[in-house]
């Protein structure tokens, strides 16, 4: 079977999942290909792969008529500051209160950064933008190296320990989702559930 999947899934959850699938189903062979959601949504059309996980946002779903789309989980943000930084000391954080703070966002229209712009203006404020990343491990270097704060998704992408994370629970935020996706044809697919809700603790 083949698998399509995108590298924050991939990263934490993927390698377990297989793992546990292969010892249970010791004739099914799993063949993974990563992508972004375009991409990955061009291969569950085209067939390159049966079976993807995707994600949607409040503002971008996937209602998708030719795939069937199972919820599988709910993928919280969180802020990500520097070691260092003076907002640890802090046990809740506001959007509002960090908008003379320098931001780190992901580059080429990443749907993460439009996660950022659009929490900051609900919150009152244009972030101001100090780098754009093409992937997360940079984007923690940036971070941790005290170039500015980020908005990402918990758990944290990789195998490297991140910077320290706080969350704004005051803050309604976009909440991510990751779903199961299967193509079915002409028949109507299944919208995944979606909310908006508050950030939790990381």
């Amino acid at each position: 079977m083949r698998l399509g999947s995108f590298p924050t899934a991939s990263a934490p959850l993927l390698p377990l999942a297989l793992t546990r699938f292969g010892r249970r189903h010791t004739g099914i062979r799993i063949e993974a290909r990563a992508g972004v959601l375009a991409e990955l949504r061009e291969m569950l059309h085209t067939g390159e792969v049966e079976q993807g996980l995707l994600w949607d946002y409040e503002w971008n779903r996937l209602d998708d008529p030719a795939l069937s789309l199972t919820h599988l989980l709910d993928d919280p943000t969180v802020l990500v500051v520097p070691a260092d930084s003076p907002l640890r000391s802090h046990p809740a954080v506001r959007l509002g209160d960090l908008a003379d703070q320098e931001w780190i966002i992901r580059a080429d229209d990443h749907p993460v950064a439009d996660v950022v712009r659009r929490s900051c203006r609900q919150a009152g404020f244009e972030p101001r933008i100090a780098c754009s990343s093409h992937d997360y491990q940079e984007a923690q270097a940036m971070v941790a190296a005290g170039l500015g704060i980020a908005l990402a998704l918990a758990p944290p992408p990789g195998p490297h320990q991140p910077p320290q994370r706080r969350t704004a629970p005051a803050v309604r935020l976009p909440v991510r989702y990751g779903a199961a996706e299967k193509r079915s044809g002409p028949c109507p697919g299944r919208p995944v559930r979606r909310s908006r809700g508050r950030l939790p603790t990381a």
